[in-house]
């Protein structure tokens, strides 16, 4: 295992020194559960590097979608939030995550599942055991709540 050149990687591809760490113990737990259930890794150099850029983009991925997410949860909650280009510098990771936390536990669930885990509506209805529709619904009434919640506390 390459564990300074996996690292190399990640950091080349934007990870910062934690997050790279944490890329390359990913790789590792993987490969160990990989090899453990039997299943025969042929080069385990192009699996490693292979795996560890799937978990950088995935990371860049869940990024992305939960800026996205503040942006639609902070929409219209107030005139700040309107112009200031970055969501977190008004409403803050922590007031939305205290926010969601005082969600009914459908809405929370679902919120937390679709944004926080980046889990599709069909993956989200399938943990809360609901159709996709319930899933979507509980994810569309909690933001509307959201919204509000925030522009309360924002004012």
């Amino acid at each position: 295992m390459r564990g300074q050149d996996l690292f190399g990687l990640c950091r080349r591809l934007g990870l910062d020194r934690d997050e790279s760490a944490d890329a390359v113990q990913e790789t590792i737990l993987r490969l160990w559960r990989e090899l453990r259930s039997g299943t025969e890794v042929l080069d385990l150099d192009a699996w490693s590097f292979r795996v560890a850029y799937r978990i950088a983009m995935d990371h860049h991925r869940f990024v992305r979608r939960l800026a996205e997410g503040c942006r639609r949860i902070a929409g219209s909650a107030s005139a700040r939030a309107a112009e200031a280009p970055d969501p977190y510098a008004t409403i803050g990771l922590e007031l939305l995550w205290r926010s969601v936390d005082r969600l009914p536990d459908r809405q929370r669930v679902a919120i937390y599942l679709r944004y926080r885990c980046d889990l599709s509506f069909d993956q989200v209805a399938s943990v809360m055991h609901i159709t996709p529709g319930a899933a979507r619904s509980h994810a569309t009434q909690a933001v509307a709540t959201l919204r509000g919640m925030i522009g309360e506390e924002a004012r």
